[in-house]
């Protein structure tokens, strides 16, 4: 029987969960308040931070926790890797807290998975990193010479998605394609092309705006508010991925609070979540070119496929390319903690090694 520790540092949430085999002992989902985020700042905030609550809530599983044998964290922005499970190692360390490849909450969730490991003389993995790079070369092309375009997906979600997108029409995941819309704190477009992802749309550079983040902006627009004195680059930081979005021009991130708002006859309200939802279903219709039009279904997954406003516009827009399911929610936990359970079993999945760049 194998124990299994299991976190998932989010962009406004923590969770955990400790499973044996395939059953899930314990489970806790922390939401954080905008405001308190808001005062974060450097790697070191963020970390003390989440590692006081993961402390208070590992306080009360002390004796589950006994005889623990692994622990897995979702991945965090190091450099690309392929997919896979890789140990946490002091290089792995090194470049989530250096920011070099990116800053997200999820850089920290390593840290504390191997803080953890190592008080109860086991091992951290992570596991489908979200900058696992499949991408074909084509999609490497980001228009300037000598910046290329990089992946950084919800790769745990979308393939959790896709694969029980395919059982349910029959299909083994890694002979079909689907276009996978991870829909939540964050948004990533992924098209999936024999169990790949081929291409998709980065989840801080472009794609379409989010609760919290801008998305693609007018480059114009952009250049001119670097150069406008206004901000700090620490500013304009969190301007673009803490504030932007559904946030910047309705002042809150709480989707369920908005769509009770448009439901009340609130128009602006309305018209930013379908609008949202119009970003997305472009992105959607950009996967079917890269896949030359060949899909067995466009599906989508995360908590905001909970937005009634935003899913019917999507689907109004999108239902042309074929099969349209929806699996709301996310199952992150689950899908860390049976890759970990292979990687634990006889013969089971092999654990790369990561090294620097």
């Amino acid at each position: 029987m194998s124990k299994i520790l299991v976190i998932d540092i989010g962009s406004t949430s923590t969770k955990l969960a400790l499973f044996l085999d395939h059953d899930a002992l314990l489970r806790e989902s922390v939401e954080h308040a905008p405001e308190r985020l808001s005062r974060l700042h450097s790697y070191d905030e963020w970390l003390k931070f989440h590692d006081e609550v993961v402390t208070s809530v590992l306080h009360g599983w002390l004796k589950e926790l006994d005889g623990l044998s692994l622990v897995v964290s979702r991945g965090g922005l190091t450099r690309p890797v392929q997919g896979g499970a890789y140990y946490v190692n002091d290089a792995m360390l090194r470049d989530l807290r250096s920011g070099d490849y990116g800053w997200h909450p999820c850089n920290i969730g390593p840290c504390i998975a191997s803080s953890i490991a190592d008080r109860y003389g086991t091992k951290a993995i992570i596991y489908d990193s979200p900058v696992s790079d499949e991408l074909i070369q084509l999609a490497r092309f980001s228009g300037l010479k000598g910046m290329e375009r990089g992946a950084a997906f919800h790769v745990l979600s979308q393939k959790s998605a896709g694969r029980k997108a395919a059982r349910e029409l029959g299909v083994p995941y890694e002979q079909g394609n689907f276009i996978v819309a991870h829909l939540g704190g964050g948004i990533t477009i992924g098209a999936h092309e024999k169990g790949r992802i081929i291409d998709g749309t980065h989840g801080l550079d472009e794609g379409p705006f989010t609760p919290q983040r801008t998305g693609g902006l007018p480059l114009q627009g952009v250049l001119k508010l670097c150069f406008s004195g206004q901000l700090t680059q620490e500013e304009l930081g969190r301007r673009l991925f803490g504030q932007g979005g559904v946030h910047s021009y309705l002042g809150t991130h709480d989707i369920a609070a908005i769509e009770r708002r448009a439901d009340n006859g609130d128009e602006e309200a309305l018209v930013v979540l379908k609008a949202m939802g119009y970003q997305i279903s472009k992105d959607i219709c950009s996967m079917a070119a890269v896949l030359d039009g060949r899909i067995h279904a466009v599906v989508l997954t995360g908590n905001l496929c909970r937005a009634r406003t935003v899913v019917t516009e999507i689907r109004n827009r999108v239902r042309f390319l074929g099969q349209f399911l929806i699996f709301p929610g996310e199952d992150e936990l689950e899908s860390l903690a049976h890759a970990g359970l292979r990687i634990m079993s006889p013969g089971g999945e092999s654990v790369n090694i990561y090294v620097n760049k």
